[in-house]
């Protein structure tokens, strides 16, 4: 076994050890909460206290029950993003799961104690939700701590070997470079056939031409081989995963989903003939769309309440900080390409396209004001927006409007980039929580609202949201 394989056993080891202990904390919590705690004042214990030990005998078969569910949903998969938010998505999965087992059974059973058996609150293990939620974040962010700690120590980084030179390649490898938590390293990119390098954008040297491969690993110092190039014929990649077995190095293959856009195909059926379409995309559907549409409502009305203190001391800093409104309304494309006017705090001086004409804004603009760069790097300026939501203009979640100068430039050099305005457009977006916003590649812009669209849940809206307190990249 090599020196890596025995880090991520010990690392998943400790992952798991510290799952239990804060599963049995959480568990202990949810019983003094409920008997205890000043939490009784609110609703009263009526049957009196069942002792600890009724409780404690069903912790070993929770905690088994709950790993088991983290294991099988892969949070003990590692992983190439350790974030807070991340990690809190992941954990929500398995908790939920849990809690439906659990709360299963318990409705099964009385809800009082007796002598006669085992029976459980029901306010107990409503509890319990919340608490192992939390109580499992907190030990999986200092599991994460000890995990990245362990690689650097035992294993150092991961060597990463980079099979293809184009688009993809250095996009990956940008992605590594800025993101050093991941504990990676690219030793070389190997160039394929007929490839186009994107030579100012390799951050690594060309170890060799494909055909030097097996060389190249049989020299070893490589722990992963990316295959990020597509259009290899299927016997060539076959090749290629016989010689990192042989070599004993980890095989991934960056899929078309990378290099081109996709959408999800669907195969039905005509008189007995396969026939393979476009399926439509979540959002096309009409109870989705009342799902979303719902979801909007109530969360910018929510927002809008809390968030009203806000927005006044923001509007009051830049009308004290520079000359002019303290709010602007500027035209937008979006659903269906039709436009509407689009409310945001004023961050730029008053006419700051009067020479230049439509420009987006870009890294330390001199037409952002003091107030405005703070506003920006923390993304309320776009507080105001949600009363566009609530009047069904725009969504809390969806690809950023653009203005009309931009959209019929953009739509004549991408030619899906219209499919981005089949939904409302978003105040964020999942492009903009990756930090393509600003000054930034339109095309790897529509391949993330793309993959948003295509892959839409109330999850997945949910987490971009929360995200978003998170994002700060091109914040400008």
């Amino acid at each position: 076994m090599s020196n890596r394989s025995r880090t991520t056993e010990a690392a998943t080891a400790v992952r798991v050890a510290i799952d239990i202990l804060c599963l049995n904390a959480a568990f202990c919590a949810s019983y003094w909460t409920r008997f205890h705690s000043p939490f009784t004042a609110l609703v009263p214990v009526l049957k009196g206290v069942p002792p600890f030990r009724s409780y404690l005998a069903a912790f070993p078969v929770a905690t088994l029950a709950f790993v088991y569910l983290y294991k099988l949903l892969g949070s003990y998969a590692r992983r190439w993003r350790y974030d807070a938010a991340n990690e809190f998505f992941v954990v929500t999965r398995g908790t939920t799961a849990g809690m439906i087992a659990l709360m299963a059974l318990t409705f099964l059973l009385p809800s009082t104690h007796s002598e006669a058996g085992l029976k459980y609150s029901r306010i107990t293990f409503l509890l319990l939700f919340p608490l192992v939620e939390s109580f499992v974040w907190a030990g999986r962010l200092a599991s994460n701590a000890v995990e990245k700690r362990l690689y650097r120590r035992s294993a150092g980084k991961r060597k990463l070997l980079l099979v293809g030179t184009g688009e993809t390649a250095a996009r990956l490898a940008r992605h590594v470079r800025r993101n050093p938590t991941l504990e990676c390293e690219i030793v070389g990119f190997v160039r394929c056939p007929g490839e186009k390098s994107s030579s100012s954008r390799i951050v690594a040297p060309i170890a060799g031409e494909l055909d030097a491969l097996p060389a190249l690993l049989e020299r070893g110092g490589v722990d992963e081989l990316i295959l990020t190039n597509p259009k290899l014929d299927h016997a060539r990649v076959l090749s290629i995963v016989a010689l990192c077995e042989k070599n004993l190095v980890e095989f991934k293959h960056v899929p078309d989903m990378f290099e081109i856009l996709t959408r999800k195909v669907e195969v039905v059926s005509f008189d007995g003939v396969p026939l393979v379409g476009i399926r439509h995309i979540p959002l096309h559907s009409p109870w989705n769309r009342f799902l979303k549409r719902s979801f909007d409502v109530a969360g910018s009305a929510l927002g809008l309440v809390v968030a009203a203190p806000v927005i006044a001391l923001c509007a009051l800093a830049v009308k004290l900080d520079s000359r002019g409104k303290a709010f602007f309304s500027q035209e937008r494309c979006g659903e269906d390409g039709v436009c509407f006017r689009l409310h945001k705090l004023r961050t730029m001086v008053e006419d700051a396209e009067r020479h230049t004409g439509p420009v987006w804004a870009r890294a330390e603009d001199p037409r952002c004001t003091r107030v405005g760069a703070f506003l920006r790097r923390r993304n309320l300026d776009e507080l105001p927006q949600l009363w566009n939501v609530l009047k069904g203009e725009m969504s809390l979640v969806g690809p950023r409007p653009e203005r009309p100068h931009f959209v019929n430039r953009f739509r004549e050099e991408n030619p899906r980039y219209m499919a981005r305005h089949s939904v409302k457009s978003g105040i964020t977006g999942w492009a903009q929580v990756n930090g393509l916003r600003g000054n930034t590649s339109v095309r790897a812009r529509l391949r993330y609202d793309m993959y948003y669209l295509e892959n839409w849940s109330l999850l997945f809206d949910l987490k971009v949201l929360i995200l978003t307190l998170f994002a700060r990249r091109n914040a400008y």
